[in-house]
């Protein structure tokens, strides 16, 4: 009765932790995807021109991958609790930075702004971690894809905010270009509060005490050199898929509303094209959880990474007037990121200690981010240069040296996997 008693609070616990988690993630994700929304419009608002457009979304994806390392680093010693709310708390004052620059039409502060507005992101990928932090090994993988899943829900109920966001910012004397970021400030605000208020005991904390207890002999904050760390093969198989799979899909996708505009498609053609890309790589989260631990990380990587190819592929093979042929592939780009994605992301949990995984796992991305800013700007020069299909067919070939080694590999891992 004690056991039965000890199981159901711990499972009341986790429950209580996970809901915390993912409706955090439903906010934050809120608040920054009407500021993409928005951010290259406010940018011309107050330069006058399209030419700095990008500027902001840009430096918001730096700040996102600028702020893993240090904010994991603050995790390790703190725990994921007064992390993640710190992260959403930052991202409180840039919304607020932002608006005070686009009311004053003062394109430095704007994005000074962006960049602290970035590292919302940065909570909400380090909240699937906090997930798995609170699972055991068997179900890991579909927590991980749980949070990540509500960042899908997040993307949808942002944009479509802009009204209200837009009759606050009036009785407020925000200017409408403005009026955007009050979404942010309160979608921000919320979920730092949440997580500070509900996200108790510390999802570190429990995996510390559940590692401590499963292994006596060993110290719970005991933790291997970084050299030992990153010769685990494990590390290295999903430090290459996330880093390399965040290349790809950013680089060959990040160009394709271009490509479509230079083939003579509609904005409502290139507009359907990004948000099935978008869907493709959140809605299929919970799916991606449920086969990496049914099935094993490596099996899952490997289809993510057969599907990217097939993906790149289709979209690069396909006359430039065939529309639906590249959406397809567009759409099937974001599934394969994401099957690689979750299923990495649980395989580098796997393989870390709980005194080992903050700080490794705000490295991984860290390096997942600035792969992601590296692939945008090769994407657009390749494209350039060589055209869709050559930047395709690079894509694929990026993937498929990784898929390679991991499937010859995998015979060694297949005893500690998972």
């Amino acid at each position: 009765m004690h056991a039965l008693t000890t199981t159901s609070g711990r499972g009341s616990v986790r429950v209580k932790l996970m809901a915390t988690l993912f409706v955090a993630q439903v906010c934050g994700s809120t608040g920054h995807a009407i500021g993409l929304a928005v951010g290259s419009i406010m940018a011309a608002s107050i330069t006058g021109t399209n030419t700095w457009s990008g500027v902001p979304i840009a430096v918001g994806a730096l700040g996102t991958a600028l702020a893993s390392w240090p904010l994991a680093r603050f995790m390790d010693r703190a725990g994921r609790r007064p992390g993640l709310a710190l992260g959403y708390g930052l991202a409180v004052i840039g919304a607020l930075l932002g608006l005070w620059g686009v009311a004053g039409r003062s394109f430095t502060l704007m994005l000074v702004g962006m960049t602290l507005f970035g590292v919302a992101s940065t909570s909400n990928l380090l909240a699937r971690y906090a997930a798995a932090d609170v699972c055991p090994p068997a179900t890991r993988g579909r927590a991980m894809g749980l949070i990540v899943w509500g960042s899908t829900v997040g993307s949808i109920v942002g944009p479509n905010l802009m009204g209200p966001a837009l009759h606050l910012g009036d009785l407020l004397g925000v200017p409408p270009t403005a009026s955007a970021f009050l979404v942010s400030v309160a979608g921000y605000g919320v979920a730092a509060l949440l997580t500070m208020a509900f996200l108790r005991p510390d999802p570190l904390a429990i995996a510390r005490r559940a590692h401590a207890a499963a292994d006596p002999g060993q110290p719970a904050g005991r933790a291997r050199t970084l050299g030992a760390i990153l010769g685990d093969t494990r590390v290295q198989i999903a430090l290459a898929t996330l880093s390399i799979s965040q290349f790809v899909m950013i680089s060959t996708t990040s160009t394709s509303p271009l490509y479509l505009h230079d083939q003579g498609h509609t904005v409502g053609t290139i507009g359907l094209a990004v948000s099935l890309h978008l869907a493709g790589m959140y809605v299929a989260s919970p799916l991606s959880g449920w086969l990496a631990d049914r099935l094993g990380r490596l099996p899952v990587i490997a289809a993510g990474a057969l599907l990217l190819i097939f993906a790149v592929a289709l979209a690069g093979g396909a006359p430039g007037h065939e529309g639906a042929l590249i959406i397809l592939g567009l759409f099937l780009n974001g599934v394969g990121w994401n099957l690689a994605f979750v299923a990495g992301s649980a395989l580098l949990t796997d393989a870390l200690s709980p005194a080992e995984r903050a700080s490794v796992q705000g490295f991984a991305d860290l390096l997942m981010g600035l792969m992601g800013a590296i692939g945008s700007a090769t994407g657009g020069m390749i494209l350039g240069i060589w055209g869709f299909a050559i930047l395709n067919a690079v894509g694929a070939a990026l993937v498929l040296g990784p898929l390679v080694v991991t499937l010859l590999r995998r015979p060694a891992l297949a005893p500690i996997e998972g």
